[in-house]
């Protein structure tokens, strides 16, 4: 679900991208660093730096209906929000910074303007999201410090984006029972 989640959001800003710019997927699905602490960001880098559950909405429902009309046990689903870093390196020198700066301001542009996504304006998103809300996640100084840091790498030009509310739940039935219709009540 998080990997069909993060490669719907990158072909969707790759489209995005391509009909600005006119150039073809440049939008990467990777870490920035690679095993061996070398940068790997060539371009835009799409990571995935943190997944939160989000209490707030937690469901406790464990009964639901399935498509035979019985009533099925599962586990209840854990919604989470994903914290997605967009990176972006187009090299050293003045001309690829200010091109970095570029992209990056594209990533907030699409943001901005495709902040919810549903099945029904987007069906390649798939039947088993509800729906996406992506929202601009600004982070203070010191925050940045310690991401960077925890990413072992020095900072570069880069926005975070919350991506709320992806249901993770697995379609485990663990009873299955036919619904209660009436109620015989003898006193």
């Amino acid at each position: 679900m998080i990997e069909q989640t993060l490669f719907f959001l990158k072909s969707q800003l790759n489209n995005y991208l391509k009909l600005r710019t006119g150039l073809e997927d440049k939008v990467e699905l990777i870490p920035v660093l690679d095993k061996h602490g070398k940068l790997q960001v060539s371009k835009l880098a799409m990571t995935l730096v943190n997944i939160e559950e989000e209490r707030i909405m937690k469901n406790q429902n464990l009964y639901r209906e399935t498509p035979q009309g019985t009533i099925a046990k599962t586990d209840p689903k854990v919604m989470v929000n994903l914290y997605v870093l967009f990176s972006s390196n187009f090299g050293d020198d003045e001309f690829a910074y200010r091109e970095s700066l570029k992209f990056i301001a594209y990533v907030i542009h699409f943001f901005q303007s495709h902040s919810l996504f549903t099945p029904t304006a987007y069906p390649e998103l798939g039947e088993q999201i509800d729906k996406l809300t992506v929202e601009l996640f600004s982070l203070s100084f010191e925050q940045q410090n310690n991401l960077w840091a925890s990413l072992g790498a020095k900072l570069m030009s880069s926005v975070m984006y919350k991506v709320k509310l992806l249901a993770i739940y697995d379609d485990n039935i663990k009873m299955d029972a036919p619904p209660v219709l009436e109620a015989n009540l003898k006193s």
